[in-house]
């Protein structure tokens, strides 16, 4: 929290709100007086090493939550001189709108945010199918044509799937 309390505009709403001493003041004394956050240090982080990403789906306005995650991400950015990555989730077109994407990246500006990276997983779908292919291959991959309702059910069931032990030809085939 002393964190988000530090960035100028959060200082700024907590510069408006009441004087101390009122009866309306007791969360901004809290908050003024705070030394600092409660941030877990990384096992084996090292300074310009660490690499944390932000990836929204434009498919909606950004809530409290998505701030916390952005903010902390940017911590540890800064904290270990590291590389934060933006990355819109666009592999769903039913879901996303220009208009999201348009205020999610005024509201990240607006936390001061500001990755060092921006991108689309569009961007990588070559490096992604490229991958796809070599686990398939390699036996470590499989594709999956089972109802989502099902799914789920095995999943909670720790049921494997029916298409788990495919040959590499027959998951070829689906793929």
């Amino acid at each position: 929290f002393a964190f988000c309390s530090a960035q100028a505009p959060f200082k700024n709403v907590l510069e408006s709100l009441p004087a101390p001493g009122s009866q309306s003041s007791r969360r901004s004394k809290a908050v003024a007086g705070s030394e600092g956050g409660k941030f877990i240090e990384l096992p084996g982080a090292k300074e310009g090493e660490v690499v944390v990403r932000f990836p929204p789906e434009a498919s909606g306005f950004l809530h409290i939550g998505h701030a916390k995650a952005a903010l902390l991400n940017q911590h540890y950015q800064l904290s270990y001189k590291g590389k934060l990555i933006m990355r819109f989730d666009d592999t769903n077109p039913a879901k996303e709108k220009d208009h999201f994407e348009k205020v999610i990246l005024e509201d990240v500006a607006t936390l001061q945010i500001q990755p060092d990276h921006f991108s689309y997983t569009s961007d990588h779908f070559d490096l992604i199918l490229e991958f796809a292919d070599k686990l398939i291959k390699a036996g470590l991959a499989f594709c999956d044509d089972t109802p989502a309702e099902d799914m789920k059910q095995q999943r909670e069931q720790r049921q494997p799937s029916k298409r788990r032990d495919d040959s590499v030809g027959e998951v070829l085939k689906h793929w």
